[in-house]
C-alpha cells in the first residue's frame, strides 16, 4: 500500500501548484455560485414545504428574544435582590418571566422537533428522489462512464444531508446576525472596544477554519475513488445472484482481503483528515476562545473591581459577552460552512444537470404502424475507449421482418441492439425511423416501439402478474397475462404456485416469495415484452438459459409472437435462424454476411463454416469430425 502523509510543517511549491490546480478544479466543478446553490435548497424548500420556511424563520425570532430577555433579566434579578426589600413583587416577577421563558422554551422546542422530522425528512426525502430520479432516467450510456459514477457517488453522499443542513446553516446565521446586533448593542454602551476584543479572534478562527476545510475539499477526489471501490466489494458480498460464484469458487478470503487493502487505504485519508483537524481546531480555538474570551472577561472584571459597574451590570455584561462571543463564533463557522455546503449541493446539482443528449422535450410524431428502420453508416465507440464496437453498419429492418443477429462474442451484437432501441447514441452516422433520425423523437417515446428481452434480466419484489405488466397496482388485464404466459411457456409453473401469478417474487425481500430458475426467468422476461406488445420485438439471447425442450417449444412459437411484427433476434446457436427473414454475420464490428440462411449456406463462407460446426456436435460422431 502506497500510503500518502501530511506535510504539515512546510508546504511546497508543488502543494502550491496542486492547491491552485485544485481551486480550478473547484471552479468548474461548482460553477454555480454560492448565492445559486442556497437559492436553489430554498426554493426546493419553498416548493414542497412552506411551513418548513415559516417554523424557522419563528424559530430564529423566538430564539433571539428569549436570550435577550434572559441576560437582562439576570440583570434585574441581582440588582432587585441587593436594592429592593419587595420579596414578594421580586418573586412575582420571577415566576412570571420564568413562564414566559417555559412558554419560549416549549414553542422552540415543538418547533425544532417539526423541523429535525417531518420538515427534514420531507426535504431529505425530496432530494433523495430528485437523485435517484434522475439516476433511472438519464441517458443509458452515461451510467458506463466512470466519471459520471463518480458525480453520483458525490451526488448521493450529499443528498440526504446538504439540503437539511444548509438549511439550518441559513437559519443560524440569521440567529447569529439578530443576536450580534442585538449584544454588540449591549456591550457597546459599555465600551465599543469590547467588540473588537471578542470578534476579532473570532475572525482569525474563521479564517483558520477556512483554511482546515479548504484542504479537505481539495483532497476529496483523492478518497472517492476508493468509496466506490468499497461499495462495489460490499455489494459483491452480499448480492444474492453473486452468492454462488463466492461460494463455489472460494471468493470469500479474496474478497475480503480485496475490502480490506481498499478500506485501509480510505483509512489512511480519515487519518490523515483527523490529525489535520486536530492541529487546526486547536489552533482555532486557542485564538477565538482563549484570547477572546478571555480577555473580555478580564476586562470587566477589573471594571467591577474598581467599582466602575455594578453587579448587574457585571452579570449584564458577562452574559452579553457569552452570547456574543457565541453569535460571531457560529456566523463564522456556519459562513465557512457554507463554502462546504455549497459544493456539496453544487455535486447535487451536478448530477441532477447532467447534461442529457437524447430528447426529452416535444418530438416528431411517431408513424402509426408500418415501422421501417434504418442504420445509416453507423458506427459506436464505448466511452474510455479508441477502437469502435461497431464500425460503419448500414442496414434496413422492413415492417414485418425476422431478422437474426449472428457472431462470435464481442462481435458487437447486443452493441447493436441498444443502438436500435436508443439506449445507445452512434458516435457516427445515423439511425432513422420511417426516415426520420431517432434523435428528432422523443426518447420515452420511441421506446414504446419496442418490447425487449436482454441478457440481463432484472425481477422486481412483487407479483409475478405486476413484473410482466410493470403495473403499480392489481390493476391489470388477467387475461392477456395468462395468454402471455402461456405464449412464454411459464403458464403450467405460475398456475402450480398457491396465489398463481399474483405470486411475489424476490425470496430475499419477502418470505412467501418464490424463486424462479434461470430459464423461468427468461420466460418471465420474455412474457414482460409480449405483453407490451410493441411493433418492434428485441430478442438479445432469448434462450441461452432454456433446456432443449424449452427452447424447440420457444422456436415454434416465434413465428406465432412475432407476427404482424418486426423482429431482431440475437442468437449463437445457428440453428434458430432458420426461422427468419434475413440474417446478419457481425465480425469485429462489421457487417460480414448478410442474406437468407439458404443464400448464406450456398455462399459457403463464414456463416456456412460456424453452422457445419455447430451442427457437427449433434449428429453422431460430430466430435471426431470437428
Amino acid at each position: 500500500m502506497n500510503e500518502r502523509r501530511i506535510k504539515i510543517s512546510k508546504v511546497t511549491k508543488a502543494d502550491k501548484n496542486k492547491q491552485k490546480k485544485a481551486a480550478q478544479r473547484e471552479k468548474e466543478l461548482n460553477p454555480y455560485g454560492m448565492i445559486s446553490n442556497f437559492s436553489f435548497i430554498v426554493k426546493e424548500a419553498w416548493r414542497i414545504n412552506k411551513p418548513l420556511i415559516f417554523v424557522s424563520t419563528v424559530l430564529v425570532i423566538v430564539e433571539v428574544l428569549y436570550n435577550v430577555f434572559n441576560v437582562y433579566f439576570n440583570k434585574y434579578v441581582v440588582e432587585t435582590a441587593l436594592l429592593s426589600d419587595n420579596v414578594i413583587n421580586n418573586i412575582v416577577f420571577a415566576i412570571s418571566f420564568f413562564v414566559l421563558m417555559g412558554v419560549c422554551a416549549i414553542a422552540t422546542r415543538a418547533g425544532n422537533l417539526y423541523l429535525n422530522n417531518k420538515g427534514k425528512f420531507k426535504m431529505s426525502h425530496h432530494f433523495g428522489m430528485l437523485l435517484r430520479n434522475k439516476m433511472m432516467n438519464t441517458d443509458y450510456q452515461n451510467l458506463e462512464k466512470t466519471h459520471v459514477t463518480d458525480m453520483f457517488e458525490k451526488a448521493n453522499s450529499s443528498a440526504g444531508w446538504v439540503s437539511t443542513s444548509a438549511l439550518g446553516a441559513i437559519k443560524g446565521t440569521l440567529s447569529h446576525v439578530f443576536q450580534l446586533v442585538s449584544f454588540g448593542a449591549i456591550l457597546s454602551m459599555l465600551s465599543p472596544l469590547m467588540i473588537l476584543i471578542v470578534a476579532v479572534p473570532a475572525v482569525v478562527g474563521y479564517y483558520i477554519n477556512r483554511h482546515k476545510m479548504r484542504w479537505i475539499w481539495q483532497k476529496q477526489d483523492e478518497w472517492t475513488v476508493y468509496d466506490r471501490q468499497i461499495r462495489y466489494a460490499v455489494n459483491n458480498m452480499h448480492d444474492f445472484d453473486r452468492a454462488k460464484d463466492v461460494r463455489v469458487f472460494s471468493m470469500q478470503n479474496w474478497l475480503t482481503k480485496r475490502f480490506d487493502r481498499i478500506f485501509e487505504n480510505r483509512l489512511d485519508w480519515w487519518r490523515q483528515q483527523d490529525k489535520w483537524e486536530s492541529i487546526w481546531e486547536i489552533a482555532e480555538e486557542f485564538f477565538s476562545v482563549a484570547l477572546g474570551d478571555l480577555v473580555a472577561y478580564i476586562y470587566i472584571i477589573c471594571l467591577v473591581v474598581n467599582g466602575d459597574i455594578g453587579a448587574g451590570d457585571f452579570v449584564l455584561y458577562f452574559n452579553s459577552i457569552l452570547h456574543f462571543a457565541r453569535a460571531v463564533r457560529g456566523w463564522c463557522d456556519n459562513y465557512s460552512a457554507y463554502k462546504w455546503f455549497s459544493n456539496n449541493i453544487a455535486f447535487l446539482r451536478n448530477y441532477l444537470n447532467l447534461e442529457e443528449k437524447t430528447n426529452r422535450g416535444k418530438g416528431a410524431s411517431l408513424p402509426e404502424n408500418d415501422y421501417e428502420i434504418e442504420f445509416r453508416n453507423v458506427s459506436y465507440t464505448y466511452y474510455g475507449t479508441e477502437k469502435p464496437t461497431i464500425s460503419n453498419i448500414s442496414f434496413k429492418l422492413h415492417k414485418g421482418e425476422k431478422l437474426a443477429l449472428v457472431g462470435l462474442n464481442g462481435a458487437g451484437k447486443t452493441t447493436l441492439i441498444k443502438l436500435m432501441c436508443g439506449l445507445y447514441d452512434p458516435t457516427e452516422g445515423e439511425i432513422l425511423l420511417n426516415g426520420v433520425n431517432i434523435k428528432e423523437y422523443n426518447r420515452e417515446e420511441y421506446f414504446n416501439v419496442f418490447s425487449a428481452v436482454f441478457q440481463d434480466i432484472t425481477e422486481l419484489p412483487v407479483s409475478i402478474a405486476q413484473n410482466i405488466t410493470q403495473s403499480v397496482s392489481e390493476d391489470y388485464d388477467t387475461e392477456k397475462v395468462n395468454y402471455v404466459l402461456k405464449q412464454a411457456g411459464l403458464y403450467d409453473k405460475v398456475q402450480e404456485l398457491p396465489q398463481k401469478e399474483k405470486t411475489r417474487l424476490v425470496k430475499s425481500v419477502y418470505e412467501d416469495a418464490t424463486e424462479f430458475s434461470g430459464g423461468q426467468k427468461q420466460k418471465l422476461a420474455l412474457a414482460r415484452a409480449l405483453y407490451k406488445d410493441a411493433p418492434v420485438l428485441l430478442l438479445d439471447e432469448p434462450t441461452a438459459a432454456l433446456d432443449p425442450i424449452a427452447e424447440q417449444e420457444m422456436y415454434l412459437k416465434y413465428a406465432d409472437f412475432t407476427a404482424g411484427k418486426s423482429s431482431v433476434f440475437i442468437s449463437h446457436r445457428l440453428a434458430s435462424t432458420r426461422f427468419c427473414d434475413h440474417i446478419i454475420l457481425l465480425d469485429n464490428g462489421d457487417i460480414a454476411e448478410y442474406g437468407t440462411h439458404d443464400e448464406l449456406m450456398n455462399k459457403n463462407g463464414k456463416y456456412a463454416e460456424l453452422f457445419k460446426l455447430q451442427s457437427s456436435y449433434y449428429t453422431k460422431g460430430g466430435e471426431e469430425n470437428v
